[in-house]
């Protein structure tokens, strides 16, 4: 059997059982709304029924009240029982069995009844649904309890010296009667009379109860047929499923194990591989097709190998190339930089409103040099500004360039940050050490300049073959101006470097100077750190000494 065939036997039986099931639950749904409808309905039967015997009871209650005490409270309680009874008045919220306790006890207060949705005892008896018989055995109770009110009327009426005129209106006036009226609810007539109300409620409670049961009865019955047939449809999806598994792994799990086994050989390279599998299933079919896919593979491998050789030789030689360029690039310019003429950007240009310049020379190098010879001399700038990149890396400065033996490095530049000129200073502090330490092993003494200006430059890549990255502006001018003004192992700053850092480095004037092409302009030593402030009042102790 072919697996479409198979596939469209099985899910047309799936979706056929699937299909009766769900309508069984439906139906089950629907038996289940049955029973729910059918107990409300008892249940408001007997309520109503409940609310016939209290009625009946309040109004026992209250006629004698009325007679031992004459409370006009409960003689108007009283009457709206019998107009509530009779839909004169419509039932307050929440109008139960105990209801009228709670209000003669005055934890509820009196009810401000109203004719709006009145209806009857027995209107409302007819909305449940309640059959003739047994809306016969409640009207019976209710028209023996209204004949029953009229013996409480008498006796109420009596208690207030009220009389029968012979018209059914208590207009003769006389004595009050209190003894009567007790009489009247007490004596063994009205006890039988009372009896005789709660016969007919009780047969009403026994028809309720066995037809409750005889329906209920009904719809479990046909809720457990439904339940049996649900189980029949389940345990026939259930065989369903087993045989469809076996058929599957007769006929289509086995042979496909084997291609599935014959697959992974081929995909791990072992393309002498076969199937062994035919038929004119998709089982069948789909391994002649593997093994002649792989007959295939084996000679487009071999092709394959030898193209791929080529191109490992030229992807090898290719590589080792961009290695060489892209260290090359970064040697000569910043990370960001080179990344974005990498991709693409032609002019790289921009302003940096905020920067510090920092220029450092070596003091009377052209006689160093003179003295050492052109292989120490290079050696001994490789040794000193090897330490200083160890430094601006330190720190994340960007070295711009080294001429001869000037040393240019910025911070702000690529990376705008607030603390460029604070890096500058701790760069410049520790360059100092640095030359110092290195001029004690050296056999010249050394000494460096160094000079800081901060402000706004313009940054940007020139070139088209050999690219340079460079700094332009007044800044880059006055930093040089300040450098070579400035004095031997010291760092000679501009009044706007001062300002920026002088909440937390010392300084010392260094008065007025002449900045060529520049002018005049106000001049500064960087001493040190703030947190260092002994050392640094013990330097310049010690130079006031030495002039």
């Amino acid at each position: 059997m072919q697996l479409r065939h198979f596939s469209i036997v099985f899910f047309t039986t799936a979706l056929l059982l699937a299909g009766a099931s769900l309508s069984i639950g439906m139906l089950l749904e629907g038996v289940q709304d049955d029973i729910e409808s059918q107990q409300a309905q008892f249940l408001e039967s007997y309520k109503l029924a409940d609310e016939l015997r209290a009625s009946s009871e309040y109004l026992t209650r209250f006629s004698r009240s009325v007679v031992v005490t004459g409370d006009p409270r409960e003689s108007r309680f009283y009457k709206d029982i019998l107009d509530i009874r009779n839909g004169v008045l419509a039932p307050p919220p929440g109008y139960n069995s105990v209801y009228w306790d709670l209000v003669a006890a005055k934890i509820l207060p009196e009810p401000a009844l109203t004719r709006q949705g009145a209806a009857s005892l027995e209107e409302r008896l007819l909305k449940t649904g309640i059959t003739a018989r047994e809306f016969n055995f409640l009207e019976d109770a209710k028209n023996r309890s209204d004949r029953l009110s009229q013996l409480e009327l008498r006796a109420m009426h009596a208690a207030m010296g009220e009389f029968d005129d012979g018209s059914g209106a208590y207009a003769k006036k006389g004595a009050p009667n209190r003894e009567l009226a007790i009489r009247l609810l007490n004596d063994e007539s009205y006890r039988k009379a009372k009896g005789d109300i709660m016969q007919p409620i009780a047969a009403f409670m026994q028809a309720i109860d066995s037809r409750e049961k005889a329906a209920l009865a009904a719809l479990n019955e046909r809720s457990d047929r439904l339940v049996r047939v649900n189980t029949v449809m389940g345990a026939l999806f259930l065989l369903s499923i087993v045989a469809a598994a076996a058929i599957l792994f007769v006929q289509f799990a086995r042979r496909g194990a084997r291609l599935m086994t014959a697959v992974h050989r081929i995909g791990a390279g072992d393309l002498d591989t076969t199937t062994g599998l035919s038929g004119p299933d998709e089982i069948g079919r789909l391994g002649a097709a593997m093994d002649d896919m792989a007959d295939r593979l084996r000679s487009a491998f071999s092709r394959l190998e030898e193209k791929v050789r080529a191109v490992e030789e030229a992807s090898h030689e290719l590589a080792k190339e961009r290695d060489r360029s892209e260290k090359l690039l970064r040697n000569i310019l910043p990370a960001v930089i080179a990344e974005r003429l990498r991709n693409g950007e032609e002019m790289i240009a921009e302003t940096y409103p905020e920067v510090t310049v920092l220029f450092a020379d070596i003091v009377g190098f052209t006689g160093i040099a003179a003295r050492l010879g052109p292989y120490e001399t290079v050696r001994m700038l490789n040794d000193v500004f090897g330490r200083f990149d160890e430094l601006a890396e330190k720190y994340r400065l960007e070295k711009i360039k080294t001429i001869g033996d000037c040393y240019m490095v910025v911070a702000g530049v690529p990376d705008r940050t607030p603390l460029h000129c604070q890096r500058i200073a701790h760069f410049a502090l520790e360059a100092i050490e640095a030359m110092r330490s290195y001029s004690e092993s050296f056999p010249i003494p050394l000494q460096i300049r160094i000079g800081v200006h901060t402000g706004t430059v313009v940054a940007g890549v020139v070139g088209k073959r050999k690219f340079s990255y460079d700094l332009w502006g007044e800044v880059v001018n006055l930093a040089n101006r300040y450098e070579s003004t400035g004095h031997a192992n010291r760092i000679h700053v501009s009044d706007s470097v001062r300002l920026r850092l002088a909440d937390d480095f010392e300084f010392e004037s260094g008065g007025v100077v002449d900045l060529k092409g520049m002018g005049r302009a106000p001049s500064w030593f960087l001493a040190g750190e703030k947190a260092a402030s002994a050392e640094v009042i013990e330097l310049r102790e010690r130079r006031a000494r030495a002039e």
